[in-house]
């Protein structure tokens, strides 16, 4: 029910702001047409792929190692392993949340799916490595870091307590 809500709201928003884009009658429309082509036309291939990648992870997750090792009964240790899981995780939610989704499909506990999501979240080493580092400095990012760290670890347990 959710996803029809904000897809609605999504729609909604955009033809507003379409509208309002339309009645400026100074090229805003045929502009923002063509930005939105431009985008679309180098995200389809990702998004495609991401989503192609995430049905075959999906489909690969062994369902027996996942409830032993994220398992509702993993406790600490399967937290950490399902936080540093979603920070080695290339891609973006495309593939996180597909992920996730399968992981609990396959038998994972509410906590470790949400540390594995806060994992990727908070601690993705592709974002770190590749955005985070050249543009705020190492410094800032291991202040970040280590401040995030535990973030998944503790909402993940929270949640193992409210899910049980």
């Amino acid at each position: 029910m959710a996803l029809v809500l904000f897809t609605i709201l999504l729609w909604t928003a955009t033809a507003t702001l379409g509208a309002i884009a339309f009645r400026r009658s100074d090229g805003t429309f045929a502009r923002g047409l063509r930005d939105a082509a431009r985008e679309a036309v180098f995200i389809a291939p990702r998004l495609c792929i991401g989503i192609l990648g995430a049905g075959f992870v999906a489909a690969l997750l062994p369902a027996d190692l996942v409830s032993a090792y994220l398992g509702a009964g993993s406790g600490i240790v399967g937290l950490a392993g399902a936080s540093v899981a979603g920070m080695i995780l290339p891609g973006g939610p495309v593939v996180a949340f597909a992920v996730g989704a399968a992981a609990l499909e396959a038998g994972a506990g509410h906590g470790q799916v949400v540390s594995f999501i806060l994992g990727w979240l908070l601690l993705s080493s592709n974002r770190t490595l590749v955005w985070e580092i050249p543009i705020m400095g190492t410094r800032f990012v291991l202040f970040r870091m280590v401040l995030a760290t535990p973030i998944p670890l503790a909402i993940g347990y929270f949640i193992s307590l409210l899910a049980n």
